[in-house]
């Protein structure tokens, strides 16, 4: 969107309230209407279960205080229509939506899916406005017409709970804030060096030797309960098990698949893959995982800092002579490979880190996630990769700017030919600092402007239009927990 054209829609937007993320169209008229809480109805025409949970939890976040209307109010609704009601949450689902509310209040969601409504839903919430004065909810710029689609289809948020434990309820008040700014993915970085807290059918002793504690593990039915309250909310949740590196705390329970090189317990391991055991270990356990805990189609395996010095014994050197390897950067790509090779058969996508670009040949299906440069986005794509960003948007660099982080374009000097390559991004919530008492407060509210940045047009990038918005959207939205203020916009 040119410039010019942005700025008249942020001008328009404003006169409505905190829009976030700024939507593409907004076509606002003069009027507003009052609105009665006791009798504002909510109706679909298709009834997908996602859509009537979502009327539970957003009548509350409509109207979140007691409010005795005056007579001028309307008694109004909001009628929901689905056109395609079996389409599944997946990457690059249609989360489009258009929004009109009438000059009597009554509005109407168009939506090819449940998870558009569900974008939709949450617009229509901020919009609606209570007035401390009057203790009267209302509604502006009616007749209002609202056409909306995200940019990008994957826009993510990573949480490690590798480092720190964070309990289930604290994962799940995230999801919910995540809803708030139209995020869809929860990367969950979920076994590292320090610790392993997920179950595993197929190999109990992992947790029970490599968590922090009995009381630092999650259960089979913790994290299924985690995957379904996120799709309930339109997020898909990807899991990452960092390999080969990053995987210190399997030792504790199998260093038999790890390289002789690293075995002491004040050395970072990484898996052997010269034991034939490692991949077939490695392949039952993500199936376990994959096959009933975690449906989505991608799964993230890593491949990033590995300690490759590991490699440098005996057994090892002889296995690289005996397979044509010269060194280890070659041994990092026969892994990576693996690796991808492993989730194929599993039927997923893989995402790695963006060593495996720099240091390996995946094949082209990897999706690779760019922290390192962002400069190595358009290598990556060049190369005929799909590719995520989250360079620019480590949350764990406290004195990273929202400005800084709203300044960045995962299509920055991409050529149109290979934009589409461009899946999104995620904003990192690196574990090694924050628990559960400080997680939420040191995402928000830099997470918010990674979130408008995925989904709003290209053109929307001047903080100076933002900032009056973000501060708005502060008391009422997933930032009410920034600083401990005025709490979550959780009923």
């Amino acid at each position: 969107m040119r410039p010019l054209l942005q700025l008249a829609l942020a001008t328009q937007v404003a006169a409505l309230g905190p829009l976030w993320p700024l939507p593409q169209r907004v076509v606002p008229g003069s009027g507003s209407v009052l609105l009665n809480p006791a009798t504002y109805r909510f109706e679909a025409i298709t009834t997908p279960a996602e859509l009537l949970k979502a009327f539970k939890r957003y009548r509350p976040l409509f109207f979140p205080r007691t409010s005795t209307p005056l007579p001028a109010a309307v008694d109004a609704g909001l009628v929901v229509n689905v056109r395609d009601d079996q389409a599944d949450l997946a990457l690059g689902v249609n989360e489009s939506y258009n929004l009109d509310v009438n000059i009597d209040g009554t509005a109407v969601i168009t939506a090819e899916t449940v998870w558009g409504a569900l974008r939709g839903l949450e617009t229509l919430s901020q919009l609606i406005v209570f007035n401390f004065t009057t203790g009267q909810y209302s509604i502006s710029g009616l007749p209002l017409h609202i056409e909306d689609a995200p940019r990008f289809p994957h826009r993510g948020l990573l949480i490690d709970s590798g480092r720190h434990f964070e309990p289930v309820a604290q994962v799940k008040a995230l999801l919910d804030s995540m809803q708030y700014a139209k995020f869809n993915v929860l990367h969950w970085h979920l076994t590292e060096d320090q610790s392993f807290p997920i179950a595993s059918r197929s190999f109990p002793e992992l947790p029970q030797h490599g968590a922090y504690s009995d009381q630092e593990q999650y259960t089979w039915q913790d994290i299924s309960e985690v995957v379904q309250y996120a799709r309930d909310r339109g997020i898909r949740v990807i899991p990452e098990f960092d390999m080969p590196g990053h995987s210190s705390s399997w030792r504790n329970s199998h260093p038999e698949i790890f390289a002789e090189g690293c075995l002491s317990e004040t050395s970072r391991g990484a898996f052997d893959p010269a034991n034939r055991a490692t991949f077939a270990f490695l392949l039952a356990a993500l199936k376990d995982w994959t096959s009933g805990m975690f449906v989505d189609g991608f799964v993230h395996l890593g491949s990033d800092e590995v300690p490759s010095d590991c490699w440098n014994n005996t057994k090892d050197l002889a296995w690289m002579r005996s397979q044509g390897l010269a060194n280890f950067t070659e041994v990092f790509d026969y892994f990576v490979n693996q690796m991808v090779l492993m989730a194929k058969k599993l039927g997923k996508q893989t995402i790695l880190w963006d060593e495996a670009f720099m240091s390996a040949k995946p094949p082209k299906e990897a999706v690779i996630q760019n922290w390192h440069d962002s400069k190595l986005m358009q290598q990556i794509v060049n190369a005929g990769y799909r590719a995520l960003l989250s360079n620019g948007w480590y949350l764990d660099h406290l004195k990273t700017t929202w400005e800084s982080m709203y300044a960045m374009d995962p299509q920055f000097n991409i050529s149109q030919d290979k934009a589409h390559l461009v899946l999104g991004g995620e904003g990192c919530m690196w574990g090694e600092t924050v628990d559960p008492s400080d997680m939420e407060s040191t995402i928000w509210p830099r997470a918010a402007a990674i979130a408008e940045r995925l989904w709003s047009s290209a053109g929307a990038n001047s903080t100076e239009e933002a900032e009056p918005r973000l501060l708005a959207f502060r008391p009422t939205g997933p930032l009410a927990s920034w600083g401990g203020l005025i709490g979550l916009r959780v009923p």
